[in-house]
């Protein structure tokens, strides 16, 4: 009887160990703690894969402006920087012998009006008297051309008049159509020679932005890449884009023109912007703003671990910001899980070294 009692002991220890061992949970086994702090899980998201590079703006039409007549630079009405109307005046040259020539053709033209004058009267009597017989034919001839000849003098006077006249005109450079001064040659003082440039115009209504970028770029671009600016936090969505091979062999790279939209506000010609070039698809993660931590030149977040229940500093490679959002480059996967509010997770973290 002893024994079937001993025995049945064994069997119900037995049992309890199988069962205890049941219930028995491995630390490979144990469910993911939860975090003990609001974290963002990260996940992986198709967007556009962009390169920025740099492009500068100009009009679509531009202008160098150059001297037609020799002189000195007298005054810069309109400097680099300045808007300006169609025909507005940016330099003034010194007008002296401009004026003095106009003055001389001027006189010249009013001698040739009064020889053509009595040249002509002095025909008119001729004519009468040789209609009446009263005078040779050789007399005609002669006053005849001596009135042609005062007529082709005049009109040579007036047209000298009208050259000195626009030789003037060209004392005053203008604006050939409303924009910004790009460039200025000169300054007050200079002495200038016909064909000198003077001063550049760039148009602002119309906008265009200008690269050089590389081949590799390039084909992505022929293939219907889209390319779009950024300037000042705005973006827009650029048109007619064209690639120019048009760079040197040795520098590997071609040419890219985009016109800008209308209603493009905030540039103008000459400036920097960066363009955004669309050259395929690629996975990208990004985490909110507020869990990047800064220090210094080094950027990261807080890390938690389910697994294990423990928190880490990780730095990061980021790359633009977008709305509050932080584009991460490397140092992060998908699926894993940082702190939203990096000083909650580094009070957990000194919490939990100090009780170890």
């Amino acid at each position: 009887m002893m024994r079937l009692v001993r025995v049945a002991a064994t069997a119900a220890l037995t049992l309890g160990a199988l069962l205890g061992c049941t219930d028995t949970v491995t630390p490979d086994q144990r469910p993911p703690a939860a975090a003990p702090y609001a974290v963002h899980t990260l996940v992986a998201t198709a967007a556009a894969d962009e390169r920025w590079l740099d492009g500068r703006v100009e009009g679509l039409e531009q202008a160098t402006v150059t001297a037609q007549t020799a002189g000195e630079v007298l005054e810069v009405v309109r400097d680099v920087a300045d808007e300006v109307a169609a025909a507005a005046v940016v330099l003034r040259l010194r007008a002296t012998q401009q004026q003095s020539g106009l003055n001389q053709a001027e006189a010249m033209l009013r001698e040739a009006l009064a020889r053509e004058s009595e040249a002509t009267a002095r025909y008119q009597r001729i004519v009468a008297l040789y209609e009446r017989k009263a005078v040779a034919k050789a007399t005609l001839d002669e006053v005849t051309a001596q009135k042609e000849s005062a007529v082709s003098r005049a009109l040579a006077a007036r047209a000298a008049v009208g050259a000195a006249r626009e030789t003037l005109g060209y004392t005053v450079a203008r604006a050939p159509f409303a924009g910004v001064v790009t460039d200025r040659y000169v300054r007050a003082g200079s002495i200038v020679q016909p064909g000198m440039p003077l001063f550049a115009v760039s148009q602002t209504s119309a906008l265009r932005i200008v690269s050089d970028i590389p081949e590799e770029f390039a084909e992505a671009i022929r293939r219907g890449g889209a390319v779009a600016v950024e300037h000042a936090g705005q973006r827009w969505n650029t048109r007619n884009v064209v690639v120019q091979p048009r760079v040197g062999v040795a520098s590997g790279a071609v040419g890219l023109r985009v016109d800008l939209p209308e209603g493009a506000s905030g540039l103008q010609p000459g400036m920097v912007v960066k363009l955004v070039l669309a050259t395929g698809e690629r996975s990208r993660l990004e985490l909110p703003q507020a869990a990047l931590v800064t220090r210094g030149e080094v950027s990261g977040v807080y890390v938690y671990d389910a697994a294990s229940g423990r928190t880490a500093f990780r730095q990061l490679r980021v790359g633009r910001v977008t709305g509050e959002g932080v584009e991460v480059l490397a140092g992060l996967q998908a699926g894993e899980q940082v702190a939203v509010d990096p000083a909650a997770a580094l009070r957990h973290l000194r919490a939990a070294r100090s009780t170890q």
